[in-house]
């Protein structure tokens, strides 16, 4: 006689979530309504500019092949005012984005737009009065959380406000908020970001691995190279190697993935120039119809160029193979995910040429591991 043998599974379902005690302060606090978070393993960001919204419309360049989406850009004033831009319309983005199942966070600061950071931050009123009118504009218009793109904190006193400008967001908004810092890649303007504070509050750190070279360049370089080449002092590994060494935990961690690249007038690589400027990948596709420029492939760097030697005009730029060897390389890291500087400049006759590629390579990745 025959026994049937019985396997017995036992599966163990544990869940747990804590939400500090929000700090009590004399000013009244705003309305906070807590929203569930998401969980995603390898996270696709874009940033998404106000100004080419106009040009570039939500139901354009808001696709379901993003994570999370970063509204730029909003800023504080000399006066500790909340600036938005009269062109900063906010509520289809939302809409639409929140219909795709993407988070939203408000991008406040900018590469031009952050010289009122430190004094702001620095004296009581004005850092109260900022951090009020941010937090009631994120709750109020549905945002998910605040990107903070501060470019950059030069002083220890900068590192200090930072850190209580940070805490006091999170204290505001709960855990259920999303908070993002933008970094440098290089200890040069990183060095003010105090990462042993930071990473127990923030929850994604943004490397912005692009604008290796350009026009305050001394030879005409590469715009993000993935690898060292003949000559370039940093590079995406030295930049992601020296954030996990400052303590970055490696899931918080987005890489920068530029949507363009940067132009000199010289013939090759590692040239000397006195011109230079950005060009957007849409752009450059464009020219790779043109039979005045040819197409290279630096294996070093792991990045294409084009040369017009008649023009004496040399790109350098970012392409499908490109991205992906950044994204192999992001897994390979176990880091959270990429981050694109910006979705509007890969968009062709209203598609996009570069995203779809991106989300298949990470859909690969994640296959694979």
């Amino acid at each position: 006689m025959k026994f049937l043998t019985l396997i017995i599974a036992l599966v163990m379902l544990a869940g747990c979530s804590y939400t500090p005690n929000i700090s009590t302060y004399v000013q009244q606090q705003p309305l906070i309504e807590q929203k569930p978070a998401r969980v995603s393993t390898f996270l696709i960001a874009g940033f998404y500019p106000y100004w080419e919204q106009s040009k570039f419309p939500p139901q354009i360049a808001i696709t379901n092949n993003i994570d999370v989406l970063y509204h730029a850009f909003v800023w504080p004033d000399k006066n500790g005012n909340l600036f938005v831009p009269k062109n900063f319309e906010n509520k289809e983005i939302i809409n639409i984005a929140k219909s795709k199942n993407i988070k939203v966070l408000l991008s406040v600061g900018g590469g031009n737009t952050s010289q009122s950071f430190s004094t702001v931050l620095s004296n009581k009123d004005l850092f109260y009065k900022f951090a009020y009118q941010l937090i009631n504009f994120v709750v109020k218009n549905n945002y998910d959380g605040v990107d903070i793109d501060w470019e950059f904190p030069k002083n220890i006193n900068d590192e200090y406000n930072l850190n209580k400008f940070v805490e006091f967001l999170r204290q505001n908004l709960g855990d259920n908020y999303t908070i993002s810092i933008d970094l440098p890649f290089a200890n040069y303007s990183g060095r003010y970001f105090d990462i042993d504070f930071l990473k127990n509050i923030v929850n994604y750190f943004v490397v912005m691995t692009y604008d290796y070279s350009g026009s305050w360049s001394r030879i005409s370089g590469y715009n993000a190279p993935l690898t060292s080449g003949f000559c370039n002092s940093h590079d995406i590994q030295k930049s992601i190697e020296y954030w996990l060494a400052r303590g970055v935990k490696p899931k918080s961690m987005l890489l920068g993935i530029p949507f363009y690249g940067r132009a000199f007038n010289s013939d090759e690589p590692c040239q000397e120039f006195n011109q230079s400027f950005a060009a957007t990948y849409r752009n450059i596709l464009s020219l790779l119809k043109n039979e005045d420029y040819q197409y290279f492939w630096d294996f070093m760097t792991k990045t294409p160029y084009l040369v017009n030697k008649k023009d004496k005009i040399y790109y350098s730029f970012d392409d499908p193979s490109s991205i992906n060897a950044k994204i192999r390389y992001a897994f390979e890291m176990n880091l959270g995910g990429v981050a694109i500087w910006e979705i509007t400049q890969d968009i062709v006759n209203n598609h996009h040429t570069l995203l779809p590629d991106i989300a298949q390579t990470v859909k690969n990745n994640e296959l694979l591991n």
